[in-house]
């Protein structure tokens, strides 16, 4: 095992075709793995720090690319109606049966099926991209042209969440994941996706030849980073 490369070899969850019992618990282990290591809690306020930012807009359009099952647009919905913040919100995932899990379980949530990683895929209108730890599955040069498409779009901001490749990472998943009440796939598709992740400094490369000027990017517990966009 080589952590100093990224690895590129597919996660089960990845196939489209994926449905059933198998899909629904490991949709529900992720629901739980985001809640418990921050991360529904990290993009919710990262969604709303950028709304409270620009108080002008009296509605935003929030699109979640690789959606899942829709627990993170669930929980960003819930923080900015908190807060009075109006939005709409859609989520898009590539398997129809996570978007038929998904609009079961959020009603007020619009979702539809789109292959993401494909050429021809249609970003969007919206004010917001977010993303929870989807962006490690595009290569890097196909990172950077997704992110140039979105600018071409005329979307202001992008917000994704992701895990942070290392070896503490990998070796801490591994063994916590037997104590953690969640399927036998998302413990071997943890590892994979940790194992695919980017660094820091990876990212940071990614976006200077994506020729953005304005980004953050913010470590966090559990080795996780949120990144902020400004198109």
């Amino acid at each position: 095992m080589n952590l100093r490369i990224r690895l590129h070899t597919a996660e089960q969850l990845d196939n489209l075709s994926l449905s059933g019992k198998t899909l629904s618990k490991t949709l529900s282990s992720l629901k739980l793995i985001n809640k418990l290591f921050g991360n529904h809690k990290q993009l919710a306020k990262s969604t709303l720090d950028y709304c409270i930012k620009n108080p002008n807009k009296k509605q935003f359009r929030i699109v979640d690319i690789g959606c899942g099952g829709g627990d993170s647009l669930y929980n960003i919905s819930n923080t900015l109606n908190a807060k009075g913040i109006e939005a709409t919100f859609l989520g898009i995932d590539g398997n129809p049966q996570s978007i038929r899990y998904a609009s079961s379980k959020y009603n007020h949530i619009q979702f539809k099926t789109d292959n993401i990683l494909d050429h021809s895929f249609s970003i969007p209108d919206c004010d917001i991209i977010i993303s929870s730890h989807f962006m490690y599955h595009f290569e890097d040069q196909e990172l950077t042209e997704f992110i140039q498409r979105i600018r071409e779009k005329g979307i202001k901001h992008i917000i994704f969440s992701e895990l942070k490749r290392s070896k503490t990472a990998y070796f801490l998943f591994k063994y916590s994941s037997y104590f953690l009440p969640i399927s036998k796939l998302a413990k071997q598709d943890g590892l994979i996706a940790i194992q695919r992740a980017f660094t820091v400094n990876e990212l940071k490369s990614i976006l200077d030849l994506s020729d953005v000027k304005n980004y953050t990017i913010n470590e966090k517990f559990w080795f996780r980073t949120i990144t902020k966009i400004n198109l």
